[in-house]
């Protein structure tokens, strides 16, 4: 039996949960091994389930490309989360990528150096939900087109919804 979260927003949600726990009630009977079940209130805002999901997939990434979690971190944002800050003008982002984009095209020495330390700068902590939501699906689609399925667990779906409220 494959262990189950379920989140239940409404009396309509636990019809699937009980189908789930008598479904394996049966199988943990013939096996012996009765079930465990625990019940909380959903603590963890938002924010904090897509941070944790966000580093679960960069381990998985990283694993698959045989490399390290925070080295695929700072390639992802520079693939995704450096345009989404640009196209939303979040902080001093847009200035200091035109500033960067001038040395690249000047051919300037220094770009490559300037352009990776704004890259470790960038922050995830200055994303809303929806762009970190929008930096996750990025992430997930760029993955699944390589060849990685990115794993979700059921307790983390919701990190992936636009404002989900």
């Amino acid at each position: 039996m494959e262990p189950a979260s379920f989140i239940i927003k409404d009396h309509a949600s636990t019809v699937y949960v009980q189908s789930y726990l008598m479904k394996n009630l049966q199988l943990a009977v013939d096996q012996g091994k009765p079930l465990v079940v625990h019940i909380n209130q959903k603590e963890e805002d938002r924010s904090k389930a897509q941070n944790r999901l966000y580093w679960m997939w960069m381990a998985q990434w990283a694993k698959q490309q045989g490399s390290d979690k925070d080295i695929e971190h700072l390639y992802f944002k520079k693939k995704f989360l450096a345009r989404i800050y640009a196209r939303d003008d979040v902080g001093q982002y847009r200035k200091t990528f035109a500033a960067v984009t001038v040395l690249r095209e000047q051919n300037h020495p220094m770009y490559q150096q300037v352009a990776d330390g704004l890259n470790e700068l960038i922050t995830t902590t200055d994303a809303s939900v929806d762009q970190f939501t929008e930096y996750l699906n990025d992430i997930h689609a760029f993955c699944n087109k390589h060849g990685c399925w990115l794993r979700t667990p059921d307790d983390l779906m919701y990190a992936l919804e636009f404002n989900l409220k």
